[in-house]
């Protein structure tokens, strides 16, 4: 369903709000109290609160849109968003054909995907690219350490396929290391998979796996919470996870240090009551001390092959063939910076490159920079406004840290102070 111009801004604007990050606000409170997007926006409650608990909670939640709807730089920054959105959108169909498109999905919305929405502080907007995506598939996150052992690597090989062949699909982060190996098994075997960034759909981090992030796009799809455009930050890596595991009925940690990206994944899915399993491997390895710290805090499940999680999975959607363990190899595997010899398009359908910054852009930068290193900490909004007031007016500047935020140059951090990316 195409919606209205209002009514795409007020998605844009409440996924900009991060309305749900600081709340309990679950669908359960959501669904009791608003009918839509735009009530969200303009307050409208279905009812009055029936406790204390609910009434702060939805103060909180309600504080947080008002105070994004009445923010001058915020709005330009959603604007600009939505015209990446659309950019980005009639890319996808010139690239890939009809099938694959960019989209908008509130909560309310009935492809909105039910295994995500009764979790806690679910994403009330998703931003959704690529020709598959189906939000009633039967989902599987696979996670581990950016940099695996070959054992670890080798165990996601083995396992992966074994969960693709059982019917489903693939959910990881996109990032280096066993993200990749996850994602590539799907797609070897002729699978869509999903990928959760903790950037917009459109901004590939890290810059490596653009071509996955195209094929992904091609034969899956790429799914956000955060505002196309949005650059990489630290924090948000951290919160998508919760999606990850969300979409899923269960993970697979393959390898992971005790204080990782895939131990807080583990963490999120025993949360939401879904199924953990984790390899495991000498007690010496710094890449298996997060999974024996799961196994024995019973969060994990020990796994040596695939049968270990589909036989505790069984009574479902479970083996389609005897030997699942064992995969035939695929007839044209899809390696990493390289390409299907059939493939639709062009794999240099690429729209993460970095925009060139302005002249007025790298003042900025470069200011950031200055104060960073003269006070030894980010410069304030404030900091900045005083010292580019000779030749930046205030309301300027404002725009142009929007569009380096957007632009991922640089990070907002507590307080409206400012640090350069990279």
């Amino acid at each position: 369903m195409e919606l209205k111009a209002e009514s795409l801004y007020n998605h844009f604007l409440l996924a900009s709000s991060g309305a749900t990050l600081a709340s309990k606000a679950d669908w359960s409170l959501i669904g009791r109290y608003f009918s839509g997007v735009t009530d969200m926006i303009h307050a409208n409650l279905k009812q009055a609160p029936s406790d204390d608990s609910d009434k702060a909670v939805l103060e909180k939640f309600i504080i947080k849109i008002e105070r994004a709807a009445k923010d001058e730089t915020r709005r330009e920054a959603v604007k600009k968003s939505i015209d990446r959105f659309y950019q980005f959108d009639s890319k996808l169909a010139a690239g890939y054909g009809k099938d694959a498109r960019a989209r908008v999905i509130s909560i309310f919305d009935d492809d909105y995907p039910p295994a995500l929405k009764h979790i806690n502080a679910p994403p009330l907007v998703i931003f959704v690219a690529g020709a598959d995506f189906n939000p009633r598939s039967d989902n599987f996150a696979v996670v581990g350490t950016r940099s695996p052992s070959a054992y670890s690597t080798a165990m996601c090989e083995i396992i992966t396929p074994a969960i693709v062949r059982a019917g489903y699909r693939i959910v990881s982060g996109m990032a280096t290391g066993i993200d990749t190996c996850a994602h590539l098994c799907a797609l070897n075997n002729k699978a869509p998979t999903y990928a959760v960034p903790g950037t917009g759909f459109d901004v590939i981090y890290p810059r490596e796996n653009h071509r996955l992030h195209a094929e992904i796009l091609r034969r899956g799809a790429v799914i956000s919470e955060y505002l196309p455009g949005e650059g990489p930050q630290k924090q948000n890596f951290v919160y998508r996870n919760r999606i990850i595991t969300g979409l899923c009925r269960a993970t697979f940690v393959c390898g992971a240090g005790f204080k990782s990206g895939a131990i807080i994944s583990a963490n999120y899915a025993f949360e939401q009551s879904r199924e953990v399993f984790a390899i495991t491997g000498d007690a010496y390895r710094a890449d298996m001390k997060g999974c024996h710290e799961i196994i024995k805090k019973n969060i994990a499940k020990l796994v040596s092959n695939s049968a270990d999680i589909l036989d505790d999975m069984r009574g479902e959607k479970l083996l389609k063939t005897k030997n699942n363990s064992d995969p035939a190899r695929p007839e044209r595997p899809f390696k990493k910076g390289g390409a299907h010899k059939d493939a639709a398009g062009t794999l240099d359908f690429d729209y993460g490159e970095k925009e060139p910054l302005s002249d007025e852009e790298k003042k900025v930068i470069s200011l950031i920079e200055e104060l960073s290193v003269k006070n030894d900490a980010p410069p304030s909004l404030e900091l900045l406004g005083e010292h580019a007031a000779k030749t930046i007016k205030i309301s300027r500047l404002l725009s142009i840290i929007s569009g380096l935020e957007l632009k991922g140059a640089i990070t907002t951090l507590g307080g409206k102070r400012y640090e350069i990316n990279g």
